[in-house]
């Protein structure tokens, strides 16, 4: 039976998805934000029609491209978020280690680096930026806060304001260091920076007297 004009195969949510996949290697690559729609049809072995009929231009392009890594993220931001109940301090701290791991090893800078850096660069791609990279990643820190909360291990707070407060310079330092290449000619200890932040946050929002916990 002949499909409807204008119908969609089975797969082509999978196709799609595949296809941003394989194009956000070469989006992520040396000079990627720069690339033709030529470029990045070869990147993915296909054709820039193709491209076209699974992403209509450039622009929607770049937004699946930056809506695949946040379905690739779901898992392991979900994992971050989980915490160590009545130890606030060290789940903080455990959540920073786990951020730098990523951000270091697991390619986590380069793509919010270069993605912000589209965000700016392209206004079309800054809402797809923050709805499916950085708000995901504050929402990480946002889940944490509340449990904690929820625990009693720390004083009462809006998560998304604490989530802004406590990412915030951590995110600065990691493009500072890695990104802008910082730590070449002005090197930063980051593990000392984690733990005098940490220690910070908790002094603006403590954890009640009988849950503090001596520093480790």
């Amino acid at each position: 039976m002949a499909r409807t004009p204008g119908a969609r195969n089975a797969d082509y949510d999978a196709q799609r998805l595949a296809l941003a996949r394989k194009v956000r290697e070469r989006v992520m690559g040396p000079d990627g934000l720069r690339a033709s729609m030529r470029e990045l049809a070869e990147a993915a072995g296909t054709s820039v029609a193709t491209l076209k009929h699974y992403f209509e231009d450039r622009d929607g392009l770049m937004r699946a491209v930056l809506e695949s890594q946040h379905v690739d993220s779901a898992p392991y931001l979900a994992m971050a978020s989980i915490p160590l109940p009545g130890d606030v301090r060290g789940s903080l701290r455990g959540y920073l280690t786990r951020l730098k791991s990523a951000w270091f090893e697991y390619g986590v800078g380069v793509i919010q680096a270069r993605s912000l850096a589209g965000g700016l660069a392209m206004p079309a791609l800054g809402p797809t930026y923050v709805n499916h990279l950085l708000e995901p990643l504050l929402g990480t820190c946002e889940t944490l806060l509340r449990r904690h909360v929820e625990l009693g291990d720390l004083t009462p707070l809006d998560p998304r304001v604490g989530a802004l407060q406590f990412l915030a310079p951590v995110v600065l330092a990691l493009l500072h260091q890695d990104s802008l290449s910082g730590a070449s000619c002005r090197p930063l200890d980051l593990d000392a920076f984690f733990d005098a932040h940490v220690d910070a946050f908790l002094r603006a929002w403590p954890p009640a007297p009988e849950r503090r916990h001596p520093r480790a």
